[in-house]
């Protein structure tokens, strides 16, 4: 079963060309992208072999690529919004929406815009 994995590394890591390389060849899927600072990619295991990249799983929260479009994540998951990120993160995030009335204030304050 396929799970998200973000990948990160250096501006001019060699392993941007490659994971560009295979996701035109769709042997990988890239579902978010702010190009040579991190991907956000599909797969069933850890994705390896980029040099200069690693993966892990990503942090809930909002990502946001150079466009402007964000993708919502909570528990390994995409959401449909900022506030179903909230939710997931529970009380504390739910007190600071509460508070500033606000989903992307909220995340902010939380460090959880990327």
């Amino acid at each position: 079963m396929s799970k998200l994995w973000i990948m990160l590394g250096e501006n001019e890591a060699a392993g941007w060309d490659a994971l560009r390389k295979d996701y035109q060849d769709k042997k990988i899927e890239i579902i978010h992208l702010d190009a040579r600072v991190w991907a956000i990619v599909e797969a069933e295991e850890p994705p390896s072999g980029y040099e200069g990249l690693s993966s892990s799983e990503p942090a809930d929260g909002m990502y946001i690529d150079p466009n402007g479009s964000p993708l919502y994540l909570a528990g390994g998951k995409v959401v449909p919004s900022g506030r179903s990120v909230i939710e997931a993160l529970g009380g504390e995030a739910l007190a600071i929406l509460e508070s500033t009335g606000d989903v992307e204030a909220t995340l902010q304050r939380l460090g959880r815009i990327f």
